[in-house]
Order: C-alpha cells, then structure tokens, then sequence
C-alpha cells in the first residue's frame, strides 16, 4: 500500500458540513465496503501521525461520516486499533471522572476547552477490525475512556457538548496544551491493553 494523503481536521468552530454533530452512517462491508472502510483507516492514521502521542481519531473528525475510528491503549501509533461498526456495554456501573482533550477543539481558533466527563471504567467492545474480522475485548481503564470518547464522535456527540461534561475553558492554545501535559501523565497509570473475553 503506497502513501495515503493525511486529511485537514475538522473543527468545531469551521464544521460548516455539520460533521461533528450528525449521527454516522453504519458500513455495509459487503462487495467494496471493507476496501473503504480500510482507505478511511489509513487516511486517519496519516492524518494522526503528526499529532503523536495520540489517543485517537474519528472519521468524522476528517469530514467522512463513517462508524470509523482509531484509538491507542497508550497513546503510541503501535497500538492503534482501526475499528468499523464499533458498539460496546459497560461491564458494569462504576465509572471514572477525567478530562479530555479532542483535536477538534483544540485545533481550531478557539474557544479552547477541556471536557471533564464520567466514563464507565471497563466495557465489553465489539467491531470489525481492518482484516474484516469481528473482535470482543474488554477494555479498562484509559482505552475504556477513549473508545467511549470517539464513539461518541460517530454518534454526533463532542465531548463539550455532553450534558455530564464539566468544561474548563483556556485563553490560549498554550495553556490547553500545558494543562493537557499534566492529563496525559495522569492518564498513564490507567494504561491496560485490550484482552480477550475468553
């Protein structure tokens, strides 16, 4: 596979094709659907690569209303995880208080906002993966949280806009930025692998 062009991100301040709060589409993966599913996966990890370390990406984040994302247990671009189709359950009740940055907010020209949400701590995952195969896991922890956060984004939901959100707004993109430093070495106790339900 050659090189696949990065996309512009999507922001929510400039998201005049409404994006970011329209409801994604479900793929039919039969005849060319999974070549497609699989080109919006590599366009999203081009488009990532520069914003490394990364949590994650949403088709919808690239103006491609898709049920597609990517995400990373740790944050690098080795465990990123192309996901189709997703749906997950909590596991249980318990949940977690965090905050949360998102490319489409902090990459626009304001206002500069940090989402502080409560997520369920451990859920039970569902997809189809890049080889068009269908995948269980459980996930904990901060891959829970950042599953839960792009697929709010297919579902037309920013994490500002959440009606369980506490928000902290920032003058400037320094001082989100700074304040997100402090969030990712937070985030790192909670990093856990996905496993298996087996």
């Amino acid at each position: 596979m050659g090189i696949t062009n990065a996309a512009e991100i999507v922001t929510l301040d400039k998201d005049t094709g409404k994006y970011l709060t329209s409801k994604c589409q479900i793929i039919n993966l039969e005849n060319n659907g999974l070549a497609e599913a699989q080109k919006t996966i590599a366009i999203l990890k081009s488009t990532l690569k520069p914003l490394l370390p990364a949590a994650g990406l949403a088709a919808p984040q690239i103006g491609i209303s898709q049920r597609i994302f990517l995400f990373s247990w740790d944050r690098t671009e080795q465990h990123q995880i192309g996901v189709i189709n997703p749906s997950f359950t909590p596991v249980n009740d318990e949940r977690e208080l965090g905050w949360e940055g998102c490319f489409s907010i902090m990459l626009g020209d304001g206002p500069y906002q940090l989402a502080n949400i409560p997520r369920y701590k451990k859920i039970k995952v569902t997809y189809i993966n890049e080889q068009g195969q269908s995948v269980t896991q459980i996930l904990e922890g901060f891959s829970a949280k950042v599953f839960q956060h792009e697929y709010d984004h297919i579902e037309g939901i920013a994490n500002v806009h959440r009606k369980d959100a506490e928000i902290k707004t920032f003058g400037s993109k320094e001082a989100i930025s700074t304040f997100m430093k402090e969030v990712k070495a937070k985030d790192k106790v909670n990093y856990i692998a996905p496993y298996s339900t087996q």
